[in-house]
């Protein structure tokens, strides 16, 4: 079985099996099957992203404290203050902060300004898989 076949069966079979649900225990197999496959795989081209997601949280406050210098203190209160709102607030929160800052579109282009500044990293392209089973 080639590598192409591999991938193709691998990622439409992880779709066809969200659903399934195991009681605990060991589950025995004992199946002999013929598979016809058919079909074809796109692999898009590598892309650059900003890696927001990757950014440790807890590394970056404390990053961002110790180069507070002599307002160290006052962003630590300032920091406790916004993570306690925003975990009372959970999901609603970016509902809440539109309707409370006038200046949201001004607040997001800052964050955008600094986000932009990162280095980029480089994702392999999406790999869409459009092929038929036929199991016999």
């Amino acid at each position: 079985m080639n590598d192409l076949l591999k991938l193709a069966l691998a990622k439409r079979l992880t779709k066809d099996t969200k659903g399934v649900r195991l009681a605990p225990g060991v589950h025995n197999i004992d199946e002999t099957f013929t598979v016809t496959v058919t079909g074809q795989v796109t692999k898009g081209a590598d892309v650059n992203y900003t890696p927001t997601v990757d950014i440790p949280l807890i590394a970056t406050l404390a990053l961002v404290l110790e180069k507070s210098g002599f307002m160290r203190e006052r962003s630590k209160v300032i920091l406790i203050e916004a993570m306690t709102e925003a975990l009372a607030l959970g999901e609603q929160g970016e509902d809440f902060i539109a309707e409370r800052t006038k200046d949201v579109d001004e607040a997001i282009q800052h964050v955008s300004d600094i986000t932009s500044q990162l280095p980029k990293k480089t994702k392999q392209g999406a790999t869409k898989v459009e092929i038929d089973l036929v199991i016999a």
